[in-house]
C-alpha cells in the first residue's frame, strides 16, 4: 500500500480542539503516516505534547509566491491611499478576520492613546462571532478613535493594501500555527509587529526583521509602533531585512525543494 503523509496545519491544543479530535488525530496518525509534516516548529511540538510520536515529525514551512508583491508600483500605492482617506496620515494594518483571539480589540487599544495613527482592518466576521464585531465597532466609536478606523472587509488586493501601510501588525491572542501575515507583510518591504507567541517566534527575529511584543499587551504594542513611527530609519532597516528573510527563507522553490526532500525518503 501506499505510504500516508499527514500535513498538520494546525496547534493541536485544548484551546481549539477538544480531547477527542485530539486523541482522534493523534492515534490515526502515530499508526498510519509514515511522516507527519507540520508548518512550524510550534506545530510540531504541540503535535508531540498530544501524544504524537516525535520521530514522524518534520518541519516544511509554507512557500510565498513574492512577484505580486514586488510588482505593486509607488503609483498604485498612492492612488490606493488616496481613495481610502489615508493619504497623508500613518497607517498600521491588520489583515485577518475579525475574531476575538485575532486581537482586532489589541490594536484599536493600542492606538487610542496615538492620535496620529489610523488602522486598516482587512477582513470579517467567519464564525457568527457578531458580538465580537459589535464589540470592536463600540470601541472604534470612541472619541479617541472616531474616524481613525477603515473597515475594509475581505479584499482580493493584499498586497496592494499592505504596501498602502506604514507597519503591519499580527495580534493574536494565542499562538498561530504559522502567522502568514508575517511573511505577507515582510515581502510587502513593510515593518512588522507581531504576537511573540507560536509560529511567530520563528518567522521574527526582534529587532532584526520584525519585532516583538508579548500576546494582548497593548501598552507593549503602542511602544512598539510609536518607536517605528518616530524613527523611519528603524522601520526601514526592519522591513529591508524582513523582505530578505521571507525571499530566502520562504519562497516557493526553497519550501518545494525541502517538501520534495521530506517526502523522498517515505
Amino acid at each position: 500500500s501506499s505510504p500516508v503523509v499527514w500535513h498538520l496545519h494546525d496547534i493541536l491544543t485544548a484551546k481549539h480542539f477538544s480531547r477527542l479530535n485530539r486523541r482522534v488525530a493523534v492515534t490515526l496518525a502515530n499508526h498510519f503516516a509514515a511522516k507527519v509534516l507540520v508548518n512550524s516548529q510550534a506545530t510540531g511540538k504541540a503535535f508531540v505534547a498530544a501524544g504524537g510520536r516525535k520521530e514522524l515529525v518534520e518541519v516544511v514551512y509554507n512557500g510565498f509566491d513574492s512577484q505580486p508583491f514586488d510588482l505593486i508600483t509607488p503609483e498604485s500605492v498612492r492612488a490606493i491611499r488616496d481613495r481610502l482617506g489615508i493619504k497623508d496620515v500613518r497607517v498600521v494594518g491588520l489583515f485577518s478576520r475579525l475574531s476575538y483571539w485575532k486581537g482586532q480589540h489589541i490594536l484599536l487599544s493600542a492606538l487610542k492613546e496615538l492620535p496620529q495613527v489610523h488602522a486598516l482592518l482587512v477582513g470579517e466576521a467567519l464564525f457568527g462571532e457578531t458580538e465580537y464585531v459589535s464589540e470592536i465597532k463600540t470601541l472604534a466609536d470612541d472619541p479617541k478613535l472616531k474616524n481613525r478606523v477603515h473597515w475594509l472587509g475581505f479584499r482580493d488586493d493584499i498586497p496592494l493594501l499592505m504596501k498602502a501601510c506604514d507597519i503591519v501588525v499580527h495580534t493574536s491572542t494565542e499562538p498561530e500555527p504559522f502567522g502568514r501575515v508575517i511573511v505577507e507583510g515582510q515581502l510587502a518591504q513593510r515593518p512588522v509587529i507581531a504576537s511573540a507567541a507560536g509560529g511567530a517566534l520563528e518567522l521574527i527575529e526582534d529587532g532584526i526583521n520584525g519585532r516583538h511584543f508579548p500576546p494582548s499587551d497593548v501598552n507593549a504594542l503602542r511602544k512598539a509602533i510609536a518607536e517605528l513611527i518616530n524613527n523611519p530609519s528603524m522601520a526601514s532597516n526592519l522591513a529591508q531585512h524582513g523582505y530578505t528573510n521571507a525571499k530566502q527563507n520562504f519562497s516557493l522553490d526553497n519550501v518545494l525543494g525541502t517538501f520534495k526532500r521530506a517526502i523522498s525518503d517515505v
